[in-house]
């Protein structure tokens, strides 16, 4: 045989060993010994999950799961359901993303390995596998204590979707789906929440936002019933309370500087853009919570930092804290009216410019306008227009003008519906201009305070008879024979 033929032997032979070793006998071992890493073990039995990413910037973290009775007003039987808490050992009272540790634990409990590889084709030198320096090590602690440890090395070069690993307590190499290593390769960053300050409006009792505006407080002493206490009392808008409290819950990581809060002063946090003070009800843990933020350098961005964080976090330009930099009139209830559209029982229309009022009255099925059958889709069109009147600016007291209402643009006189018949009056005076457009003064009753609407909500409100009856429809010619 000449040297050509002997290299080409050579290199065939030398191919299916390689073949053999890395593609055929994985193969053929994975389909007969595919087994649990863990048997038996459901999610709710893990107690203790830690985790070792490689790569810079990837610390060791521990996931710890403490299990909760039933919720308040359920059974406490044995059948009864118990939620899972989890927590990072090493960065107390960080919020978690529960999504993403729930399927961190669905798939520790799931992961499966093939193999092992057999041994006379298996190599000594672990750096073959990359278990010399493992890509993900993770230890499982099991409630009764059991410990099981997993490494990760590199995947498999011949076989698509396949990663070597090593489980402890079992001789050998396996192989794992790469699909699950996915799963679990999760770094302490990877399972943290992006927005830690998830608040409901229904569970607050008391905010206090302190800008360079000033500082307004505002309590809800029941569910949906906001009031301004200081500077002064007066009426809050649930809606803008609630839009506030969502605000915090809206503020979204982009990332989480740990270790960071002991220097506040480096992100502006010492002396805040915006300091707001929540108090939750009782049995919400923990029951106060105090959030500064502070936009960045050359208005880029921005940090915000609460009392026991264990980071201080950035978060995007887009974000901002637009939401959170709110003063009175922000917060002040902004409706004209508490009421709608079917809570009325007559409403009177006058104008200064000499056209006659317009009556609208309640009839046994729809509306009566100047005693007239109306048009009901137009007249309910208008009557929500009426109701849904919002003040756009609070001024002063001393700064309306005498003359303010001594020609009426429109006055309406209002009469609910209900044994009492209630009545309300509003007037609406002379324009102004104002930062977005026209304003004009408007007025609860004859002492009410007073408040600026636009000038386009106010034209709406004016009323015209022609456009609120139907058109009379001409009888049908009859047929001369």
């Amino acid at each position: 045989m000449n040297l050509r033929k002997t290299l080409i032997l050579a290199v065939i032979l030398a191919a299916s060993a390689m073949y053999l070793s890395k593609v055929s006998i994985p193969k053929r071992e994975s389909r007969a010994a595919t087994q649990p890493v863990f048997r038996g073990l459901e999610p709710n039995d893990i107690g203790r999950i830690g985790i070792v990413v490689s790569g810079e910037g990837s610390a060791p973290y521990h996931l710890i799961q403490k299990m909760t009775g039933p919720a308040q007003g359920e059974p406490s039987s044995k059948n009864a359901a118990s939620a899972a808490i989890w927590e990072v050992e090493e960065l107390k009272n960080a919020p978690l993303d529960e999504q993403v540790v729930s399927e961190l634990a669905k798939a520790v409990a799931a992961l499966q390995i093939t193999g092992p590889l057999s041994e006379k084709d298996q190599s000594a030198d672990f750096s073959v596998y990359g278990l010399d320096k493992p890509v993900l090590t993770m230890t499982v602690v099991d409630k009764a204590g059991s410990q099981t440890e997993v490494a990760f090395g590199k995947e498999n070069a011949y076989l698509e979707n396949r990663r070597y690993a090593k489980v402890s307590g079992r001789g050998g190499i396996y192989l794992m789906d790469a699909a699950a290593f996915s799963s679990l390769n999760k770094s302490s960053k990877d399972v943290r929440s992006r927005n830690p300050l998830v608040i409901q409006p229904s569970d607050v009792r008391e905010v206090v936002v302190t800008t360079p505006r000033g500082k307004v407080k505002i309590t809800q002493p029941a569910v949906g019933e906001w009031r301004i206490a200081e500077p002064k009392d007066l009426p809050a808008s649930a809606e803008a309370m609630s839009s506030l409290v969502s605000a915090l819950g809206e503020l979204s990581v982009k990332e989480f500087l740990d270790g960071q809060q002991g220097d506040l002063g480096r992100f502006r946090l010492d002396k805040p853009d915006v300091a707001v003070d929540v108090s939750l009800r009782p049995g919400i843990e923990p029951v106060s919570r105090r959030v500064v933020a502070s936009a960045g350098e050359g208005g880029k961005g921005g940090y915000f930092f609460y009392d026991g964080a264990p980071s201080v976090f950035s978060v995007d330009e887009e974000s901002g804290f637009s939401g959170l930099t709110k003063g009175v009139d922000d917060l002040r209830e902004n409706r004209l009216f508490m009421f709608g559209e079917r809570d009325i029982y007559t409403l009177r229309a006058a104008t200064s410019d000499g056209a006659l009022p317009v009556e609208i009255a309640t009839n046994e099925t729809d509306w009566n306008v100047n005693g007239k059958l109306s048009d009901p889709v137009f007249v309910e069109e208008y009557l929500r227009d009426v109701v849904a009147l919002r003040a756009s600016g609070f001024p002063e007291p001393g700064a309306v003008p005498a003359d303010a209402f001594s020609m009426p643009f429109v006055a309406l006189v209002i009469t609910k519906k209900g044994d009492a018949k209630e009545t309300v009056t509003v007037t609406v005076g002379k324009e102004v201009s104002g930062t977005s457009g026209p304003e004009r003064y408007a007025r609860i009753g004859e002492q009410g305070p007073v408040v600026l609407i636009r000038d386009v909500e106010a034209k709406r409100i004016v009323p015209h008879e022609e456009a609120l009856v139907p058109l009379e429809t001409p009888a049908p010619a009859v047929a001369q024979k």
